[in-house]
């Protein structure tokens, strides 16, 4: 069952680390959230590490970069890991089984042109899904400008003729422009249901937080507090390694149904 807490304060001593999750939680994107930051000081001051465990398709440089920009520095948050870091090690996987080759065409699905994911793979970047493409990286949409059918209509050729796709950030809601939108993880859905195979990176998969607990020196997961906003990406995904889950009642995931997995405490909005 489900505890309802008014604040961090009443449960941190239970543990000797700390996984959050970003959008929904600390910011929208664009705004941090007003007790997001007096409660990362709070947590500092009683020296719990912190890892911010995140489903963004970039790697750790734009997004320490982002969290720092905000307010969260490494003093609050001491590492980064990525869901866009798990894509880099899986299409790393790929050259070196001859899946890929250095020069192939690789359909980069991005915000803002985003290319730190491919960068320094031998892999060409392209916007073109006629462009003899390998490989199709769901990394970041602009559900603003195109829609979901029209990223469907675009990708069903791809799909069809076999083409892997990997999908490096599953999140089903994204935040775009301060509004809840169709995240990348409902595109990848999509090319499956066009015929086409999808790897997910990230959460709710165990391999981001394998990572993370790592960072954290691989304590006893009994220990570690998961905070999302995400009941399928956030609590469910670190409920299978054994965490311990705290839901932001009030973020933008949170709507979302429950899909059987309860969190262990629940909190409106991350406050100390």
């Amino acid at each position: 069952m489900t505890k309802h807490i008014s604040g961090l304060g009443e449960i941190i001593d239970h543990f000797v680390g700390i996984l959050i999750d970003q959008f929904g939680v600390l910011h929208d994107g664009k705004t941090v959230f007003a007790e997001a930051l007096p409660c990362l000081r709070k947590i500092a001051g009683v020296g719990l590490p912190v890892v911010a465990i995140t489903n963004s398709g970039r790697m750790k440089g734009p997004n320490r970069q982002r969290l720092n920009r905000f307010g969260f520095t490494e003093d609050l948050i001491g590492e980064v890991i990525t869901s866009g870091m798990v894509a880099r090690a899986r299409i790393t996987d790929m050259l070196a089984a001859g899946d890929l080759v250095p020069g192939d065409k690789v359909l980069n699905l991005t915000r803002e042109n985003d290319t730190t994911v491919l960068d320094g793979s031998g892999l060409l970047p392209s916007d073109d899904p006629a462009d003899s493409i390998r490989l199709v990286l769901i990394s970041g949409l602009s559900p603003e400008e195109i829609t979901r059918e029209t990223y469907r209509q675009m990708l069903s050729p791809l799909a069809r003729a076999g083409i892997p796709a990997i999908c490096a950030n599953p999140d089903h809601v994204v935040y775009a422009d301060g509004k809840a939108a169709f995240g990348p993880g409902r595109v990848a859905q999509d090319y499956e249901d066009e015929g086409g195979g999808v790897t997910y990176a990230g959460k709710p998969g165990p391999e981001i937080f394998r990572r993370s607990l790592a960072v954290l020196g691989d304590p006893d997961p009994g220990r570690v507090l998961m905070i999302g906003d995400s009941h399928h990406h956030d609590i469910a995904g670190a409920a299978a390694l054994g965490c311990r889950t705290l839901l932001i009642a009030g973020g933008v995931q949170a709507l979302s149904a429950a899909e059987g997995v309860l969190p262990d405490y629940s909190l409106e909005t991350l406050r100390f």
